[in-house]
């Protein structure tokens, strides 16, 4: 990307995002990016990036975190940590994006199960995730969680 309103799409990762929301069937799509650091990028993002990008997927956003506002708040929570004494460095270096998307979607799971909703399937599509697949089913926690790096992704045909 070359900011938020001059944007280049990858036609090959695109195709491959179009298939896997295709097979995957979600019932909402989310951003989960390093890269919306705070409100003020979150809206650059909605202004500029999000439309073009909903249009190309064909599908419409429904949550988009920022760092600073939800992602490192939530990480916090579930370590038990204060928030104010991690910054995005720290964040960064301890759970990268793997291990935050880990500790978000726990906290999601466990407030949709407390809600009595039932358990989450949630998947990350992402070029610095390794593979790997969790499953949590425990009396706090049910879901599924998936990280799929997309330039493995449908790799083996």
């Amino acid at each position: 990307m070359n900011g938020w309103f001059n944007v280049e799409l990858i036609p090959e990762q695109i195709a491959k995002v179009k298939r896997f929301i295709a097979e995957f069937q979600p019932k909402r799509v989310n951003i989960f990016s390093f890269a919306i650091w705070d409100q003020h990028q979150r809206e650059r993002f909605t202004m500029g990036t999000r439309p073009h990008l909903e249009k190309v997927l064909g599908v419409p956003f429904n949550l988009v975190l920022s760092v600073d506002d939800d992602i490192i708040p939530i990480c916090c929570r579930e370590m038990n940590i204060a928030r104010e004494t991690v910054d995005f460095q720290e964040m960064s270096n301890f759970w990268g994006k793997q291990g935050a998307f880990r500790l978000c979607m726990r906290h999601h799971a466990k407030n949709m199960l407390r809600h009595g909703h039932p358990a989450l399937h949630a998947v990350l599509l992402d070029d610095v995730v390794h593979d790997e697949v969790l499953t949590w089913n425990d009396r706090d926690c049910k879901a599924v969680i998936s990280q799929l790096n997309i330039y493995r992704l449908y790799a083996d045909e």
